[in-house]
């Protein structure tokens, strides 16, 4: 039996895929996301992960360069807001809202 419970934990969290930075892209009633994701409790492993229409891709991944990951990923954010997309960082500051949700698009005191 314990050998049982030591193999289903060692399955359980061997592809443990960490959530980094998520970005949330619209235009229209469209979104795309794209994420970090660390392979490890590290920097590095990581991929960068693309979703569009249900279907998820891995755009680029790196196995030694920390900050690779994020660095391609803020790329492609700034590259999907100029064909016209608008994009947010998921998890960030919501406390206060965004000028566009204020009336007559007034910024918040």
């Amino acid at each position: 039996m314990r050998i049982f419970i030591g193999l289903l934990f060692v399955l359980c969290f061997s592809q443990v895929a960490l959530a980094g930075t998520t970005y949330v892209c619209t235009h229209g009633d469209m979104e795309r996301r794209i994420e970090v994701v660390q392979l490890s409790t590290a920097a590095v492993p990581c991929e960068v992960r693309y979703t569009k229409n249900g279907n998820t891709e891995v755009l680029w991944s790196a196995q030694a360069e920390e900050g690779y990951c994020e660095a391609r990923a803020a790329e492609f954010v700034e590259k999907q807001r100029g064909w016209g997309w608008e994009c947010v960082e998921s998890g960030a500051n919501m406390s206060e809202p965004a000028p566009s949700d204020m009336p007559d698009g007034q910024l918040p005191e």
